[in-house]
């Protein structure tokens, strides 16, 4: 066997074809990686047979002069099952990196750990990965641990929508309240379009507070991943003048409903149905508030925006018949407008009819206690019908055991210098 380094056709070739693919493993991903300080290389695993049986794409920076460190997103492709397969694919590509001038490299495979339920907790006869975790420490892989938040490169925990052949069937797998928002969002005057190149500055304007990437970064994303079809952006646009006639409308019906109770109160005052219809009047009278002030809204926002807005977005990576949400984002001044659930859901719509199997939500945290901070998170993505998924997580396969002890002792000088520089 041995490791060769393969060119982008024959490895997309491959990744697509591999069970554990995932468009982070993809030269688009490397291309757009190039594009912000990275070195793109795409290795390959030969049996003696000449059948390529392994494969990976590596993004990597120098360190230390000329040495390299590098990361393999979401890699390698191989058969994690196999175990003799994974002991020679390392110390194969051990010497092949040692020779390219690598320290070590990061690797966060794209494999289940423990298969949990919806609330978080372990599947007894579900799938269980003990057993891998247990050989790459064997083989000198450093595993960073099993984090609850976001502390790695990629997500460790993740909630995927599996698909089925009915968008009917799937709208109905919903939990009740994600049901009732997609619905009242729609007809509050939400409705949901797919942007282009052109929207980037719009998406951004949206997405730009969530994390350090500049614009470009996305206008890259958008100019290699959309030759290959296999990236949208997706708005969803308040039309304050549906807003403002749907709010009239259920104002004037529960305004005439609430005069018919009040009605039967007053001339059912000694009989036994008293107590029923000044509850059914209790209720008329909050929603009745809600709908004046939703009225009192709506005429506000038509005035501020009497040609729509856009008011949330999301961007969305196509790759294998499955769909990844990127990033999404929204305007806080309409946050109850429920725009991300409706958008959320005609993504899933148009890729149940299109065949897809599946919709990745992203990342989660792995702490489900409602007192968490970013339980909201979870609580929002888990009304799609979805499943929990934990990664294994990452691991530091070291290259150049001298040079990465050096490294490590520089890193540290470093940041004790750069803490006492804080407080000086």
């Amino acid at each position: 066997m041995q490791i060769i380094e393969l060119t982008k056709e024959q490895f997309d070739k491959f990744a697509f074809n591999h069970k554990n693919h995932n468009f982070y493993q993809t030269s688009q991903y490397g291309a757009l990686m190039n594009r912000h300080g990275y070195i793109d290389i795409y290795v390959g695993l030969l049996d003696d047979g000449n059948n390529l049986i392994g494969a990976t794409l590596i993004l990597s920076y120098k360190k230390l002069g000329n040495f390299k460190v590098g990361y393999a997103p979401r890699g390698f492709l191989i058969d994690f099952n196999d175990f003799n397969l994974v002991a020679t694919f390392t110390k194969l590509l051990k010497n092949y990196l040692f020779r390219l001038g690598y320290i070590y490299i990061t690797i966060d495979p794209y494999v289940i750990h423990v298969e949990r339920d919806i609330k978080g907790n372990p599947i007894p006869s579900g799938v269980n990965n003990e057993n891998l975790i247990e050989l790459l420490g064997k083989l000198n892989y450093i595993h960073f641990g099993f984090n609850l938040n976001f502390e790695t490169a990629k997500p460790r925990w993740n909630i995927v929508t599996k698909l089925n052949n009915s968008s009917t069937q799937t709208f109905s797998s919903f939990n009740k309240e994600t049901r009732n928002k997609i619905r009242k969002s729609y007809k509050r005057g939400v409705t949901i379009y797919k942007g282009n190149r052109n929207d980037l500055k719009l998406f951004y304007s949206l997405v730009g507070k969530k994390h350090s990437r500049k614009l470009n970064y996305y206008f890259d994303y958008y100019e290699i991943f959309s030759k290959n079809d296999m990236f949208d952006i997706y708005f969803a646009k308040l039309d304050p003048a549906v807003y403002m006639k749907t709010s009239k409308n259920l104002y004037e019906n529960e305004l005439k409903y609430n005069s018919e109770i009040t009605n039967l109160v007053q001339k059912n005052t000694k009989s036994k149905k008293k107590n029923k219809y000044i509850s059914l009047k209790m209720s008329s009278d909050r929603l009745l508030s809600v709908y004046k002030n939703d009225v009192v809204n709506a005429n506000n926002l038509f005035k501020a925006y009497p040609n729509e807005v856009v008011i949330a977005t999301s961007a969305v990576i196509k790759y294998n018949k499955e769909a990844f949400f990127l990033i999404d984002g929204y305007n806080e001044k309409f946050k109850s407008f429920s725009a991300n659930h409706l958008i959320k859901w005609a993504v899933i719509n148009e890729f149940t009819k299109k065949g897809y199997s599946s919709v990745h939500h992203n990342g989660i945290t792995g702490n489900f206690d409602k007192s968490d901070p970013l339980y909201g998170l979870y609580e929002f993505k888990k009304g799609f019908n979805v499943e929990v998924v934990e990664y294994i997580g990452e691991f530091n396969l070291i290259i150049n055991k001298q040079t990465y002890n050096t490294y490590l002792r520089l890193s540290s000088l470093k940041n004790i210098f750069n803490t006492k520089n804080k407080h000086s």
